[in-house]
């Protein structure tokens, strides 16, 4: 038995949600970059497109537009009005806390972790722009340094939020991404998209909630996601499964995720996060001379290398329509900027 589109849409209808991201976000052709590798002699399928949530407005667009709309309209539920959070200097998540705690009227805390003496720019450099309290320290103090700034919010008659510390943020992308699904479902009707369709992106809670969409829909929809920083795979699928099982609890679906339901590679990831190596800075010049599309060096530049390195080497059913999930990072190419430099 299936779940209709109706009984998801119902179940997203329930939850608390402040406006963020301009949806729906275009699902486009990657005509171009599919000639450029069959002029390469590479095997690649009819259809290649991408899913251009880099579009999706808000402060330079990403997949978290998304996810922070059920997560503000969260924290305003609580009856929070400060917001406290600790993430990496190249962090995407720190910048649309940012932005939607300024839309929201929010006090906001970044912790920015590691890279303590690099130059304030990208994502970073935004926070500030939209008026976030910085606060730079190596990753160890981390969790001292939030904990401070609690006590000292707390002490000055405000109701401050340490973000990591709600688990519904372990959940809120899974459940913005079962709502994509319903926008991709019907845009690839509309482009009359036959057979199986690959979902290419990266670990973490959006290509979840795009498997567990098709799941309980019964489409015929796959999905790979690359990594993008050092971690077991076990893991990332042990979490994923219990993440989807909440969602599926709360939407009242047939079926969560299973261990074997997502294709996770390992190869493409690079010396660590935030680092690029030669065939991401490869795969994010090749789709900007032919597509004019910008990818980023922590993560849609890995998922777009290990696009091409598995269309090189063969291993991508020609069957397939591949739809690669363009989740944004745009800001962080600039923190990169030497490496495109002749």
């Amino acid at each position: 038995m299936t779940v209709t589109q109706e009984h998801i849409r119902s179940g997203l209808e329930k939850l608390p949600r402040f406006k963020l991201s301009h949806l729906n976000t275009p699902l486009e052709p990657l005509d171009r970059l599919r000639q450029a590798l069959i002029d390469e002699g590479v095997a690649v399928p009819n259809r290649l497109l991408v899913k251009r949530d880099d579009a999706s407005g808000l402060a330079f667009g990403g997949n978290k537009g998304r996810h922070f709309e059920f997560e503000i309209a969260h924290i305003l539920e609580g009856g929070f009005d400060t917001v406290i959070n600790i993430n990496h200097f190249h962090s995407n998540q720190a910048r649309f806390i940012a932005a939607g705690c300024a839309k929201a009227g929010l006090k906001y805390h970044i912790v920015s972790i590691d890279l303590v003496t690099a130059p304030i720019t990208g994502n970073l450099l935004l926070c500030k722009l939209m008026g976030a309290e910085i606060h730079r320290t190596p990753s160890e103090y981390g969790r001292q340094v939030a904990e401070k700034i609690f006590t000292s919010e707390t002490a000055a008659g405000r109701k401050p939020y340490i973000l990591p510390d709600d688990p519904f943020v372990d959940v809120m992308g899974t459940i913005g991404f079962l709502e994509t699904g319903l926008e991709l479902e019907e845009q690839l009707n509309e482009l009359h998209v036959d057979g199986p369709v690959r979902f290419w992106g990266l670990t973490g809670r959006s290509i979840a909630g795009l498997r567990l969409y098709a799941k309980n829909r019964g489409l015929d929809w796959r999905a790979t996601a690359c990594q993008y920083s050092p971690g077991k795979v076990e893991d990332f699928k042990k979490d994923t499964a219990e993440r989807t099982a909440q969602v599926a609890e709360m939407f009242d679906l047939e079926q969560s995720l299973d261990l074997d339901d997502l294709t996770v590679l390992e190869d493409y990831r690079g010396p660590a996060y935030g680092e690029p190596d030669d065939r991401v800075i490869e795969a994010i010049l090749m789709v900007g001379k032919t597509e004019g599309l910008i990818l980023d060096p922590n993560y849609t530049g890995k998922s777009m290398s290990g696009l091409i390195g598995e269309f090189r080497s063969g291993r991508i059913d020609p069957d397939e329509t591949i739809c690669f999930i363009h989740s944004g990072g745009l800001p962080q190419l600039f923190a990169h900027a030497d490496k495109f430099l002749d």
